[in-house]
């Protein structure tokens, strides 16, 4: 214990001699959010958000709304998986992969239902083969299917039919497109079909009730140890684009595309299709980190943990043996990271965590991304006897672009927020949205991006000194934008 307290004591002192009593400027818990778009920091939140701009009175029409986002925000491809101790959760899934199979889909689907206040039980099928959820409100069972795509109204356009109705009554299936009881523009469009859906709950077994912690597969009921909060120290800059770079999935079993090709699941639909058609098929997207701190600014240098060195003159001084650690945690998965160092007389040596320093590995200047692929700590010591002059990160993150603040034509209210409600009082956020404004004809089947037209690309640069801070972006267009890039970065002030 004596030991620890020294520890930290010697790293206060340092940070203290170096700063001149600069508090540390890290942004914890950010999150960037629109009036028009879902907040997908949460359960709460997304519950909240799905219902607040649907317009959903009933129990039947929040099950629909909650239905289409997670239509919205998730595609086919294959289970999301990560080496222990890491795990996927419903928020995971949806932040960071926006990816799945049935069983982790409605796995969210169950989580959402729960937020929502209802009881939900799996169903396995055997015939084919499938994973389903029902949720239990106003005294009966009630199936959705957001991998086949499918809901159906009762003949007598009452409620959503469950599963045990459908049993006792195949033509609430077989005749639900011709009666307009099914989710008219997302009905089954990867290509499965009603016979099957019949056969399926047919061979259906319920389980019993689940509890908010059971999951499915690689799919955790609830997430554990993850937040999609981002927090940004000084110095450091990310960028989550819309698009996907070559090589830059970060899960070894699946190429993180739509497993349905041609934008089956969106082409003919007038809700998701004018959001997502910009992109070409569904896919997972990629964003950067760049993270060089200026050893000039004492905000940049009061959020860095040193041990027995001191900054003077720009560079990172040691006084004997001295170390410098720079944690860089994020909501999302590094794909690829370079790191740089530069020491005084070449005398220094850096080493890689990515369990928020629990372990070490030696890292040479160069590509890291071995070492740090499909984790979300990344943590860089760097030891000297003599000088610390320059440290960079260079680095490639994964996430789910549907689930991120997109901009609509008109007036788009922004809100930004942290955890902790303040900012630090030297720093400052600066958060970029860049975009191009889309213009398509008012009438159109099919929403494959081929009759849209581009403006050029438009960036909104906001400086934030104070939080909570709202601001109005007014998009042009006719159609949704082509969303390029939100960017997030602290800065000295």
């Amino acid at each position: 214990m004596a030991r620890d307290l020294m520890h930290h004591l010697r790293i206060w002192l340092a940070c203290a001699a170096c700063s001149a009593g600069a508090a540390h400027a890290a942004v914890d818990g950010c999150k960037v959010t629109t009036d028009r778009t879902v907040d997908s920091s949460s359960l709460t939140s997304i519950v909240a958000d799905v219902i607040r701009l649907s317009g959903a009175k009933t129990n039947d029409e929040k099950g629909i709304a909650l239905y289409r986002y997670l239509h919205q925000v998730l595609f086919h491809s294959a289970y999301a998986c990560e080496k222990r101790p890491q795990t996927v959760g419903p928020l995971k899934l949806i932040n960071v992969y926006g990816w799945g199979l049935c069983g982790g889909e409605h796995t969210v689907m169950k989580a959402l239902f729960e937020t929502a206040g209802w009881q939900v039980r799996y169903r396995g099928w055997s015939d084919p083969a499938h994973t389903t959820v029902e949720a239990l409100y106003d005294g009966r069972w009630h199936y959705f299917d957001v991998f086949l795509k499918a809901y159906f109204w009762t003949k007598d356009h009452r409620t959503i039919a469950g599963q045990d109705d459908i049993k006792a009554d195949p033509l609430i299936v077989l005749d639900g497109l011709k009666d307009g009881r099914v989710p008219a523009e997302s009905f089954l469009c990867c290509g499965d079909d009603a016979a099957s859906i019949v056969s399926g709950c047919a061979s259906s077994h319920p389980e019993p009730i689940s509890r908010p912690s059971d999951g499915w597969a690689s799919v955790t009921g609830r997430d554990e140890g993850y937040s999609p909060l981002l927090t940004l120290i000084s110095g450091a800059s990310l960028a989550l684009t819309w698009e996907a770079l070559p090589g830059m999935m970060v899960g070894d079993s699946a190429k993180g595309l739509h497993s349905c090709p041609n934008l089956k699941d969106i082409r003919s639909n007038p809700i998701l299709g004018p959001i997502q058609e910009h992109y070409g098929n569904r896919s997972y997207a990629n964003g950067r980190l760049r993270y060089a701190p200026d050893f000039t600014h004492a905000s940049d240098v009061a959020d860095i943990m040193l041990t027995d060195a001191s900054c003077a003159g720009g560079r990172l001084v040691a006084h004997g043996s001295g170390s410098a650690v720079f944690a860089l945690d994020l909501p999302y998965a590094y794909a690829s990271a370079t790191l740089s160092a530069a020491f005084a007389g070449g005398d220094g040596s850096t080493e890689v965590s990515v369990d928020h320093g629990a372990t070490w590995k030696p890292a040479s200047s160069g590509d890291i991304s071995a070492l740090v692929r499909q984790h979300y700590s990344l943590w860089v010591k760097a030891r000297f006897t003599t000088a610390l002059t320059a440290l960079a990160v260079d680095a490639v993150v994964e996430h789910n672009r549907a689930a991120l603040p997109f901009l609509y034509p008109g007036a788009n209210q922004v809100t930004v927020r942290a955890s902790t409600g303040s900012l630090p009082a030297n720093a400052a956020l600066v958060v970029t949205y860049a975009y191009q404004e889309a213009t398509a004809p008012a009438q159109r089947s099919q929403f494959n991006g081929s009759l849209v037209e581009y403006g050029e690309i438009k960036r909104v640069t906001t400086t934030i000194t104070s939080l909570p801070w709202t601001y109005t972006i007014a998009v042009g267009g006719t159609t949704p934008p082509r969303m390029i890039a939100i960017e997030q970065a602290v800065q000295t002030r």
